[in-house]
Protein backbone atom coordinates (compact mmCIF):
# COMPACT_ATOMS: atom_id res chain seq x y z
CA UNK A 1 0.00 0.00 0.00
CA UNK A 2 1.60 3.18 -1.09
CA UNK A 3 0.98 6.56 0.91
CA UNK A 4 1.80 10.14 0.40
CA UNK A 5 2.49 13.03 2.96
CA UNK A 6 2.40 16.65 2.40
CA UNK A 7 2.89 19.15 4.78
CA UNK A 8 0.74 22.50 4.80
CA UNK A 9 0.70 25.72 6.31
CA UNK A 10 -2.82 27.35 6.51
CA UNK A 11 -3.39 31.35 7.06
CA UNK A 12 -5.52 33.68 6.70
CA UNK A 13 -3.80 36.70 5.67
CA UNK A 14 -5.68 37.98 2.97
CA UNK A 15 -3.62 36.85 -0.16
CA UNK A 16 -4.20 38.75 -3.42
CA UNK A 17 -4.79 35.58 -5.32
CA UNK A 18 -7.84 33.18 -3.89
CA UNK A 19 -8.68 29.70 -5.09
CA UNK A 20 -12.39 29.30 -5.63
CA UNK A 21 -15.02 27.71 -7.76
CA UNK A 22 -15.93 29.54 -10.61
CA UNK A 23 -19.65 29.61 -11.88
CA UNK A 24 -18.86 30.95 -15.73
CA UNK A 25 -15.85 28.22 -15.66
CA UNK A 26 -17.63 25.44 -14.15
CA UNK A 27 -14.48 24.62 -12.31
CA UNK A 28 -11.83 25.85 -9.46
CA UNK A 29 -10.35 29.02 -10.61
CA UNK A 30 -7.83 31.28 -9.63
CA UNK A 31 -9.17 34.68 -8.30
CA UNK A 32 -6.80 38.06 -8.65
CA UNK A 33 -7.72 40.78 -6.48
CA UNK A 34 -8.02 43.62 -9.28
CA UNK A 35 -7.19 46.64 -6.63
CA UNK A 36 -11.06 47.70 -7.60
CA UNK A 37 -13.47 48.32 -5.04
CA UNK A 38 -17.10 48.89 -5.40
CA UNK A 39 -20.06 50.16 -3.19
CA UNK A 40 -23.91 49.58 -3.46
CA UNK A 41 -26.20 51.33 -1.37
CA UNK A 42 -29.82 49.47 -0.25
CA UNK A 43 -30.98 52.53 1.67
CA UNK A 44 -30.52 51.41 5.03
CA UNK A 45 -26.66 49.87 4.51
CA UNK A 46 -23.12 50.36 2.23
CA UNK A 47 -21.46 47.64 1.34
CA UNK A 48 -17.69 47.69 0.14
CA UNK A 49 -16.38 45.13 -2.02
CA UNK A 50 -13.31 44.09 -3.86
CA UNK A 51 -13.73 42.93 -6.91
CA UNK A 52 -11.64 39.25 -8.45
CA UNK A 53 -11.04 38.30 -11.73
CA UNK A 54 -10.60 34.61 -13.15
CA UNK A 55 -8.21 33.40 -15.58
CA UNK A 56 -10.74 34.21 -18.07
CA UNK A 57 -11.75 37.37 -16.72
CA UNK A 58 -14.94 36.33 -14.50
CA UNK A 59 -15.39 38.19 -11.72
CA UNK A 60 -16.01 37.69 -8.14
CA UNK A 61 -17.43 40.68 -5.44
CA UNK A 62 -15.38 39.67 -1.88
CA UNK A 63 -17.35 41.74 0.74
CA UNK A 64 -14.87 43.64 2.68
CA UNK A 65 -17.42 46.06 5.07
CA UNK A 66 -20.90 46.87 5.86
CA UNK A 67 -21.53 50.77 6.82
CA UNK A 68 -25.01 52.15 8.15
CA UNK A 69 -26.26 54.86 6.03
CA UNK A 70 -26.26 57.03 8.81
CA UNK A 71 -23.16 56.61 10.61
CA UNK A 72 -20.86 58.75 8.39
CA UNK A 73 -19.19 55.80 7.13
CA UNK A 74 -17.23 54.31 10.43
CA UNK A 75 -17.23 50.41 9.74
CA UNK A 76 -20.41 48.72 11.33
CA UNK A 77 -19.23 45.20 10.49
CA UNK A 78 -16.35 43.72 9.31
CA UNK A 79 -16.54 40.34 7.97
CA UNK A 80 -13.63 38.03 6.63
CA UNK A 81 -14.32 35.10 4.62
CA UNK A 82 -12.38 31.57 4.98
CA UNK A 83 -10.37 31.94 1.74
CA UNK A 84 -7.34 29.51 1.68
CA UNK A 85 -4.28 30.95 0.08
CA UNK A 86 -2.75 29.11 -2.71
CA UNK A 87 -1.15 25.77 -2.43
CA UNK A 88 -0.77 22.97 -4.97
CA UNK A 89 -3.66 21.37 -5.86
CA UNK A 90 -4.11 17.50 -4.99
CA UNK A 91 -5.73 15.81 -7.69
CA UNK A 92 -7.02 12.12 -6.59
CA UNK A 93 -7.35 10.57 -9.42
CA UNK A 94 -3.58 10.88 -10.70
CA UNK A 95 -2.55 9.68 -7.43
CA UNK A 96 -4.92 6.60 -7.60
CA UNK A 97 -3.49 5.85 -10.88
CA UNK A 98 -0.07 5.65 -9.19
CA UNK A 99 -1.32 3.41 -6.55
CA UNK A 100 -1.49 5.72 -4.01
CA UNK A 101 -3.75 4.64 -1.45
CA UNK A 102 -3.82 6.74 1.32
CA UNK A 103 -2.60 10.99 1.25
CA UNK A 104 -1.62 12.15 4.86
CA UNK A 105 -1.35 15.54 4.97
CA UNK A 106 0.82 17.39 8.12
CA UNK A 107 -0.23 20.74 9.09
CA UNK A 108 2.77 22.55 10.15
CA UNK A 109 1.09 25.97 10.66
CA UNK A 110 -2.43 26.74 11.34
CA UNK A 111 -2.87 30.70 10.95
CA UNK A 112 -6.95 31.54 12.13
CA UNK A 113 -9.51 29.38 11.98
CA UNK A 114 -10.33 26.74 9.30
CA UNK A 115 -12.64 24.17 8.75
CA UNK A 116 -11.23 20.94 7.26
CA UNK A 117 -14.53 20.21 4.50
CA UNK A 118 -13.74 23.88 3.15
CA UNK A 119 -9.89 23.54 2.98
CA UNK A 120 -10.06 20.23 1.34
CA UNK A 121 -12.88 21.76 -0.97
CA UNK A 122 -10.60 24.08 -2.00
CA UNK A 123 -7.55 21.49 -2.54
CA UNK A 124 -9.10 18.59 -3.81
CA UNK A 125 -9.50 18.87 -7.58
CA UNK A 126 -11.51 16.08 -8.42
CA UNK A 127 -13.75 15.83 -5.47
CA UNK A 128 -16.88 18.92 -4.65
CA UNK A 129 -17.68 19.72 -1.12
CA UNK A 130 -20.63 17.69 -0.57
CA UNK A 131 -18.52 14.70 -1.35
CA UNK A 132 -15.49 15.77 1.13
CA UNK A 133 -18.22 15.28 3.93
CA UNK A 134 -19.83 12.18 2.74
CA UNK A 135 -16.34 11.23 2.70
CA UNK A 136 -15.69 12.42 6.01
CA UNK A 137 -19.15 10.92 7.39
CA UNK A 138 -17.94 7.45 6.00
CA UNK A 139 -14.89 7.82 7.83
CA UNK A 140 -12.57 7.71 4.66
CA UNK A 141 -11.21 11.39 6.19
CA UNK A 142 -9.82 11.52 9.49
CA UNK A 143 -7.58 13.75 11.32
CA UNK A 144 -4.97 11.82 13.65
CA UNK A 145 -6.64 8.33 12.83
CA UNK A 146 -10.17 9.67 14.28
CA UNK A 147 -13.50 9.87 12.66
CA UNK A 148 -14.16 13.53 12.65
CA UNK A 149 -17.22 16.06 11.83
CA UNK A 150 -17.09 17.88 8.21
CA UNK A 151 -17.26 20.95 10.56
CA UNK A 152 -13.81 20.14 12.84
CA UNK A 153 -11.13 23.10 12.99
CA UNK A 154 -7.63 22.22 12.00
CA UNK A 155 -4.89 22.91 13.96
CA UNK A 156 -0.79 22.99 14.37
CA UNK A 157 0.65 19.81 14.20
CA UNK A 158 -2.68 17.31 13.21
CA UNK A 159 -2.62 14.91 10.41
CA UNK A 160 -5.54 14.54 8.06
CA UNK A 161 -5.31 11.06 6.42
CA UNK A 162 -7.74 10.55 2.94
CA UNK A 163 -8.09 6.75 2.06
CA UNK A 164 -8.75 6.27 -1.05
Amino acid sequence: MLNITFHWKLSQIPERAVKKHCKMCGKLSVFTDTNVRRHNANGKSIYKYAIYKCEKNHTWNKKLAIYKTFSEHVAEIEEQKEEAPIMSAISITSLAEQGVKVIHIVLDEVIGTHRIDKVLANQIEDWSRSQIIEKIEKGAIQINEQVIKPSSRLSKGKRISIFI
